[in-house]
């Protein structure tokens, strides 16, 4: 046996073997690089801000409940770390008040409500990490909202670094495991149209968007790809025997509002039992409602 030729071969296969990696990442890390260095020419909504008590009021709504925006940008709006997942990436959400480090000086109110809707930013490129594919069927009205609300809050001064997105994250990104470019992720020509806000399922369907990016696009649950061995595993939201069912929408609310299950289990803190608590009956109703439509899945399946 020719064991020279032998260990030869073999290197020159892990070499090949090797090369081919290291070009099949660069091809990806090119790809994300591509993604965020994208200009978007989508216009800024027509949005002007109202300083309607209802309006207002209505946009606090949305950015403490379905938006999630304070979840990311903090009490105030004023900017938080919001995350630090090691090697996927550093992300922090950025202030959007008018005081010092803030971006409502600089951003218009078009500019606001575009990233809010389209996922771009003042410089015409991606957000990162900001889930707007998940709120961009919000109707004009919310949108007002929303900008109206941000526009009402007191300057705080702070300034929040740029989040960073790690080797793994971009690699996830660019899987579409994990979505870290959202604008390409968004229809910019053709924005969904959800019904009416009722308790039904096919409002819910809109609303269990927000759910997607821990529990799965199939909401089955199982460990975020990539996450540290740290991190809490999303459960299962299917009425398979893993997830929910025997469950009642009694026991479902009250895990929003409180984050206790029917066996007396507490969820992680990593569940946003703030924002779900902030709902209102006829979003939680629904988001049950469409819930119970799905195939039981079994956990995991994401």
């Amino acid at each position: 046996m020719n064991w020279k030729r032998i260990l030869k071969w073999t290197g020159i296969t892990v070499g090949a073997l090797l090369g081919f990696v290291v070009l099949f990442i660069g091809f990806q890390l090119w790809g994300f690089g591509r993604a965020v260095a994208r200009v978007y020419d989508v216009p800024p909504p027509d949005v002007v801000p109202s300083d309607d008590s209802v309006v207002i009021a209505r946009g606090q709504h949305l950015a403490e409940s379905i938006g999630g925006c304070q979840a990311c940008h903090g009490p105030g709006m004023g900017g938080q770390l919001v995350e630090d997942m090691g090697p996927i990436g550093v992300f922090h959400g950025p202030n959007l008040t008018t005081g010092t480090g803030g971006l409502g000086s600089s951003y218009t109110d078009g500019e606001l409500a575009r990233a809010v809707r389209h996922g771009i930013k003042r410089d015409g490129r991606t957000v990162l990490f900001m889930p707007s594919m998940e709120f961009n069927w919000w109707p004009d009205e919310d949108l007002v909202a929303i900008v109206s609300y941000i526009r009402s809050l007191p300057p705080v001064d702070n300034a929040e670094p740029p989040s960073t997105v790690g080797l793994l994250g971009k690699l996830l990104d660019q899987f579409d495991m994990l979505p870290m470019t959202i604008a390409p992720r968004i229809d910019h020509g053709d924005r969904p149209n959800a019904p009416d806000p009722e308790p039904t399922a096919e409002y819910g369907q809109y609303l269990v968007m927000s759910c997607f990016g821990c529990h799965g696009e199939g909401l089955s649950g199982g460990k975020i790809p990539g996450a540290p061995a740290t991190f809490p595993i999303p459960s299962n939201l299917t009425p398979h025997e893993t997830g929910l069912a025997g469950w009642t929408e009694a026991d479902f609310v009250t895990l929003l509002n409180t984050g206790a299950r029917p066996d007396g289990s507490e969820m992680d803190p990593f569940m946003p039992i703030a924002m779900t608590s902030a709902m209102n009956d006829i979003e939680k109703s629904a988001l049950w409602a469409y819930l119970r439509t799905l195939e039981p899945v079994e956990f995991g399946n994401r």
